[in-house]
């Protein structure tokens, strides 16, 4: 094992999991523990069983009276019948610091310069990556990544800060602004930061140079010396979004950062102080450079909602991480549904302006995050699965499961679904893929679902050098949760071909879960 696996199993957590023959509740909680070991966080765990009759003395060390018990390192998180979204809960709260914390994967800056190469050719050369049906994607689909991953820990916010600035730093966005204004390359730091700002208004208004569709509207609503505020009017990130007591464009503001940073050479830190979410009538950012500060060591900065405006607070014994999260999910399941409607024509979550982005806005925050940490693949797979459990839509799943004459058991039976479900004419209209396919495994126990002109993945394969990566982690875990909504055992999605890997599709594997012999090592 060289140096580098070692430290990657020393990083892994340990759940150790105490049953006995003779437990009714064990069986249930031991699924859980094996759904959540055979997902993407397979690579991010180690998994034990102990039966405590057979193993006492471990029993006894640990002090396991009664089971279930789900100890993780050396900790019990969960005793008794217990969910996966408690345990889930547990991994991110102790993972996501460490993350935050590490320095920047390596192979973050590269993979990003590749996928500026591609975005700037479809931009600016207008030569199209998905040629059925354009390089525009319904803002919904950008919408959901976002708010997915918010739900899922309240550290999540400073995860995409950080993101979002390195992708500020190292992503298109520098060149769009010398494109769209040649005087941000001023010799004097102060006259280079005033005239990026410009830069920037143009580019987060709708322009027919730069044609993102980020948001409809910018202005400069102050600038004295190295500050600024920057009003951004229905941004991608939150257009019909509700007051939920959060801003919610951290991303936004650490790509405003980072692109910052790069024009002028100074360290930055944004934050946002107006926002939908806060129930504004438009996104607010407070820009402050440190001149001579090295670069990404301006300080993040929180917004601090007051006391009296928080929609998050103690609700007798619920803690307020889980009220949080049940928030978000009557936030995500309301957000969502207006984007549905935006989808029909019915309701547009931007008046002034089309409701679809190019889906390079949507590649990069994919990529800037999942070349973040390997972990960040797990943390996208992990708020794809939320989505897919709880996200809307499922009134097609439960109008096709209606017309079944028998409940679905078989694998094959519940992916036909599925590949029925992705195609519907309601779906297929946000232009998220242009179509999907399935085929029966090499197994009896595996289905085959290929996804064409993926959104999240499209044009990765036509660069010079291949990413040679997987990309459709938040795509997977959504697609087992759909799953879930058809099967009493969820299978396992895997992606094990994408454009990132250079095929022209997106593939991936379901199967029946693992058992813990095939998580351990």
């Amino acid at each position: 094992m060289s140096d580098e696996e070692t430290l990657q199993e020393a990083e892994k957590v340990r759940l150790l999991f105490f049953t006995s023959p003779t437990c009714f509740a064990c069986p249930e909680v031991e699924r859980v523990v094996e759904n959540i070991a055979g997902t993407s966080m397979k690579g991010m765990l180690h998994v034990s069983t102990i039966d405590i009759s057979e193993e006492q003395e471990i029993a006894s060390k640990y002090g396991i009276m009664s089971v279930p018990v789900v100890m993780m390192n050396e900790e019990i998180i969960a005793q008794g019948l217990i969910t996966e979204d408690v345990i889930r809960e547990k991994l991110w709260s102790q993972l996501l610091p460490n993350i935050i914390s590490r320095e920047r994967d390596t192979r973050r800056k590269e993979s990003m310069m590749i996928l500026t190469k591609n975005t700037i050719s479809s931009i600016i050369s207008q030569e199209l990556v998905r040629e059925s049906i354009g390089d525009y994607v319904h803002i919904g689909v950008y919408q959901q990544v976002m708010m997915s991953l918010l739900a899922l820990d309240p550290l999540v916010p400073q995860l995409l800060y950080q993101s979002g600035r390195e992708l500020g730093m190292y992503g298109a966005a520098p060149y769009y602004l010398t494109v769209l204004n040649p005087r941000v390359g001023a010799v004097k730091p102060e006259e280079r930061f005033q005239e990026t700002l410009v830069a920037l208004a143009l580019l987060y208004s709708h322009n027919n140079i730069v044609p993102l569709y980020q948001a409809t509207h910018c202005d400069v609503a102050q600038m004295e010396g190295y500050t600024a505020t920057l009003r951004i009017y229905e941004l991608a990130n939150s257009a019909g979004a509700v007051n939920i007591g959060e801003p919610l464009c951290h991303y936004t503001a650490g790509e405003i950062a980072g692109t910052v940073e790069a024009m002028i050479g100074s360290a930055t830190s944004v934050m946002e102080t107006k926002c939908k979410g806060l129930g504004d009538d438009y996104c607010e950012f407070e820009i402050e450079v440190f001149p001579g500060r090295e670069l990404g060591k301006a300080p993040y900065r929180v917004y601090e909602v007051k006391e009296e405006d928080k929609k998050i607070k103690f609700l007798g014994d619920i803690p307020a991480e889980e009220y949080r999260r049940q928030i978000f999910y009557e936030f995500i399941h309301e957000t969502t549904q207006h984007a549905y409607n935006s989808v029909l024509m019915t309701e547009a979550l931007r008046p002034n302006d089309v409701d679809y982005v190019h889906i390079s806005s949507l590649q990069q925050q994919i990529m800037s995050l999942k070349f973040r940490d390997k972990f960040c693949g797990a943390l996208l797979y992990s708020a794809g699965r939320e989505l897919g459990v709880i996200g809307p839509g499922k009134n097609i799943i439960y109008d096709l499961l209606a017309s079944e004459t028998l409940p679905i058991e078989s694998l094959k039976k519940a992916t036909e679904i599925i590949q029925q479900y992705l195609t519907h004419p309601t779906n297929l209209l946000k232009r998220e893929y242009s179509g999907a396919e399935i085929e029966e495994g090499e197994d009896e126990d595996e289905m085959i679902l290929r996804i064409y002109e993926n959104a999240y993945a499209s044009g990765a394969n036509l660069s010079e050098t291949n990413l040679n990566e997987t990309l459709c982690d938040f795509t997977a875990g959504y697609l087992a949760g759909r799953l879930a909504l058809i099967l009493k055992d969820p299978p396992i999605v895997s992606e094990t071909k994408c454009h990132g890997t250079g095929h022209n599709f997106c593939e991936f594997r379901i199967e029946k879960g693992y058992s813990f012999d095939e998580t351990e090592n």
